[in-house]
């Protein structure tokens, strides 16, 4: 297993439960990349209507894996179930939005809903939404994992692979080979560097996610809001997760001035109140895409080399259903 954020990690779990022996190599640290940038946000309807229906498959998924990995580890992943919205500022957003079939309010009941939202709202769809803390969910999965026998190794590269009969007979690190029966390549944008060293092409390249975080003062909200390519994410803690850019930025996971803007203007535009709120924090991660957006979740080149990538902004939703895949392909042979 090559990868330890939210897609390696998931992997590891799945097929440790399935009573397969383990071996995950990340090059930093766990979730140290975009899994650990992430918002959170468990928001299936959000996506684009051709995934929507994996990430609600994926979604139903949550609860049983959640009560699994918390038993195994005592990690509290702080998932919590709650509704989101996504308002409307024009007729044509209003129409587009009422056509989906999905709860519309108006624009009194979205503010009765949420005070602090801005009065040029002139409704909203309320939405089935859920939430996590995706650093405590990737340690939680590698741990539980790992409480199966899987061998978790961190700051380990993989520096090659041998190759015979077209199957991948042993992983090469820096301090020694691994003989594997299968070998998964979950490395989010760094996959097509990884799988060139099996002389296999992927279709995936980085693409920049910067967030904020917000300390709102006065400000209460209790709901989700997603509008555009953009969300506000109210978190245990107090906070507000402002995110999250899109930037094609080549590996330059930096945040910058332009780019945290962008999501202040957002923050104001949807909840003015927020134009108050302090700002604690800026951090971006590295999304993996594929030039049709779709994700890669197959086997490539050899025979036993499996593919688990491109998963854009919704890495975290759908990892339950790419570890499920996965294993799926290991036991249909």
């Amino acid at each position: 297993m090559i990868g330890g954020g939210v897609i390696g990690c998931a992997v590891a779990e799945r097929l440790s439960l399935d009573g397969h022996q383990v071996t995950l190599f990340e090059r930093d640290q766990l979730g140290s990349h975009a899994s650990g940038a992430a918002a959170g946000e468990l928001s299936p309807r959000s996506t684009a209507s051709r995934a929507e229906e994996p990430a609600l498959k994926s979604l139903a998924l949550f609860p049983e894996l959640i009560a699994r990995i918390e038993k195994d580890t005592a990690i509290n992943v702080e998932y919590r179930v709650q509704q989101g919205l996504q308002p409307a500022f024009s007729e044509e957003e209003a129409a587009a939005l009422q056509a989906t079939g999905e709860h519309w309010l108006d624009a009194q009941a979205c503010r009765k809903a949420e005070p602090s939202l801005s009065i040029e709202v002139m409704g909203a769809v309320l939405l089935e939404h859920s939430h996590l803390t995706p650093p405590r969910f990737v340690r939680a999965l590698a741990m539980a994992a790992a409480a199966r026998g899987a061998s978790i190794n961190e700051g380990t590269p993989i520096t090659g692979f041998d190759i015979k009969g077209g199957e991948v007979r042993r992983v090469i690190t820096a301090i020694g080979s691994h003989e594997a029966d299968w070998t998964v390549i979950a490395a989010g944008p760094w996959s097509k560097e990884v799988a060139s060293r099996a002389g296999v092409e992927v279709d995936v390249l980085p693409q920049r996610g910067q967030l904020a975080a917000l300390d709102p003062g006065m400000v209460s909200l209790r709901r989700s809001i997603f509008w555009s390519t953009g969300y506000l994410v109210p978190k245990a803690d107090g906070s507000i997760i402002a995110g999250g850019t899109e930037e094609d930025s080549g590996f330059d996971d930096r945040p910058t001035v332009a780019g945290i803007a962008t999501l202040l203007n957002l923050a104001c535009r949807l909840v003015p109140g927020l134009g108050a709120a302090s700002l604690t924090r800026v951090w971006a991660g590295l999304r993996p895409v594929t030039s049709d957006g779709q994700p890669i979740v197959d086997t490539v080149g050899a025979k036993n080399l499996i593919v688990a990538t491109g998963h854009h902004r919704k890495g975290i939703l759908l990892a339950p259903l790419a570890a499920m895949q996965v294993a799926s392909i290991i036991g249909r042979s």
